[in-house]
């Protein structure tokens, strides 16, 4: 299993920040490697997602469990997956040094079918999170600007 964990200071409150990682839908509009996203079930804080992700030239569809724990905590748990064993992991969320700012730490688990070889699993989980993580912070201090 890969585990990979990252941080970033994001210039918007938690709770903006937190806004931004709970609208799944909306992904693909930020998120380039994300085609499509469907909210299949689930209510209140917890729900099924399936994205549609294309990786490397390969398209694959997973489907993830979210349990939001509003404005400090998103975790998810991998229900079914194609090249997949198992995707889990944590955004969380914490007020920043500076009054209107965020700590987000992002911390994901990733286990690839075997057919994967495992330099590639580790590739993926360490390799692409900073442009994932530049992607949320760029996305959250358009939508909410400081001097808006």
């Amino acid at each position: 299993m890969a585990q990979a964990t990252k941080s970033v200071t994001v210039n918007v409150p938690p709770e903006k920040l937190f806004d931004v990682i709970a609208d799944y839908e909306k992904y693909p509009e930020f998120l380039p490697e994300v085609k499509k996203v469907k909210v299949d079930a689930g209510q209140g804080s917890i729900k099924e997602v399936t994205y549609t992700v294309d990786i490397k030239a390969k398209v694959i569809n997973y489907t993830l469990k979210h349990t939001a724990e509003r404005p400090t905590k998103v975790s998810w748990t991998m229900i079914k997956g194609e090249m997949m064993k198992g995707n889990d992991g944590t955004w969380v969320l914490k007020p920043g040094a500076q009054p209107g700012t965020t700590d987000a730490t992002y911390s994901i688990d990733l286990k690839l079918s075997s057919l994967v070889p495992g330099f590639i699993e580790k590739a993926l989980a360490e390799q692409a999170l900073p442009a994932l993580m530049t992607n949320f912070k760029n996305r959250a201090e358009k939508l909410y600007p400081k001097n808006a």
